[in-house]
């Protein structure tokens, strides 16, 4: 094995790819993106990776993750929403060149096609990456004869016996899935594959009609506490009745995303004035605050909401989450069950 991984760059590549795809193709079915971007930032770990992309069929991204070049921090960009596949679908992976880094496209095909895994690196690994790259082979090979041998037979004894009527049918119910890929199936609210597009439409709605944006990152405070004691059925049932409480007490223009676990992105459009913003930002936390009847049980939780504005603060989808995100932060030093504006450092 070791001597199969030191050959060539353009095999090295390819067995990374492999890995990432049998890894993540489960997660891509039963859409878990929150699993799906902790195990490509797994791969992030060298520094010789510049970023990790797995997208759906026709390009659309489902999770990218990239190297920031002055700081070499991790973050997910969120404004990447489409990548362009090769032309050539004649084999499973395609390896492009460009400007001293590799680019590979590796096919997620675990009998039927999922979609692409990008990975964009140095020319040149470093042992570092190589020992890497022989882990998750290694990972890959164990999952792949032990964990999941039973599940790729059926899976490819089913793709090999079922008639060109049957493929045509599963393939409609793919698009299906990815249509509703959109939805978060636990609240039934935007997710976090919809942020782009709905924040895209509120900023040219913001800028024709004249008006602020207010984008506001909202966790729960105490959320864990309520799954480590009463269990995940109820913390999800807690995330549900959140989440209306949040609907019910905006307006119907306004928008509520869930990003993750117990975090939301609020859109609150419309806004003439910043000070507008205090009686709706505070109408969220009193609901949020009031108590909740789970399973017979009182449950009480609050929120830390951090606020960004566009255009005072930016325009761009990355810039006014991460501004928000780091308000939200300071709302949770001040104490919780607040909301704290965001303030540029001087």
């Amino acid at each position: 094995m070791n001597q199969m991984i030191q050959v060539t760059q353009e095999r090295r590549d390819v067995a990374l790819g492999k890995g990432l795809a049998l890894a993540v193709s489960d997660l891509i079915v039963t859409r878990n993106y929150a699993q799906l971007e902790g195990d490509l930032r797994q791969i992030m770990g060298n520094e010789v990776v510049h970023n990790v992309a797995a997208t759906d069929l026709n390009g659309d991204v489902l999770a990218f993750l990239e190297r920031k070049p002055d700081s070499d921090q991790v973050l997910v960009n969120f404004s990447i929403r489409k990548l362009t596949p090769p032309d050539d679908l004649s084999s499973a992976y395609v390896i492009q060149k460009q400007a001293g880094r590799s680019v590979l496209w590796y096919r997620i095909d675990p009998g039927i096609p999922l979609g692409w895994i990008r990975l964009e690196s140095d020319a040149s690994l470093d042992d570092a990456l190589l020992e890497s790259l022989r882990r998750n082979i290694m990972l890959s090979t164990v999952i792949l004869f032990i964990g999941l041998f039973g599940a790729s037979i059926v899976l490819f004894y089913r793709a090999k016996i079922k008639t060109q009527s049957a493929e045509r049918r599963l393939l409609q119910r793919n698009e299906m899935l990815h249509d509703a890929a959109h939805l978060d199936a636990l609240t039934n609210l935007p997710n976090r594959l919809s942020l782009n597009r709905v924040m895209h439409d509120a900023i040219l709605s913001s800028r024709a009609e004249g008006h602020l944006l207010a984008v506001c990152f909202l966790d729960l405070d105490g959320f864990k506490e309520v799954n480590d004691l009463f269990g995940h059925q109820a913390g999800d049932k807690l995330l549900i009745a959140a989440a209306r409480r949040m609907k019910k007490v905006i307006r119907e223009t306004d928008t509520v995303i869930r990003l993750a676990g117990d975090e939301f992105v609020l859109l609150l459009g419309g806004i003439n004035r910043e000070e507008d913003l205090d009686a709706s930002l505070d109408r969220i936390l009193t609901a949020v605050a009031a108590s909740f009847m789970i399973d017979g049980v009182n449950v009480s939780v609050s929120a830390s909401i951090g606020v960004s504005i566009c255009p005072t603060d930016g325009t761009t989808t990355n810039d006014l989450v991460a501004y928000a995100d780091t308000a939200m932060y300071q709302a949770k030093r001040k104490g919780k069950n607040s909301w704290v504006r965001f303030k540029q450092s001087a």
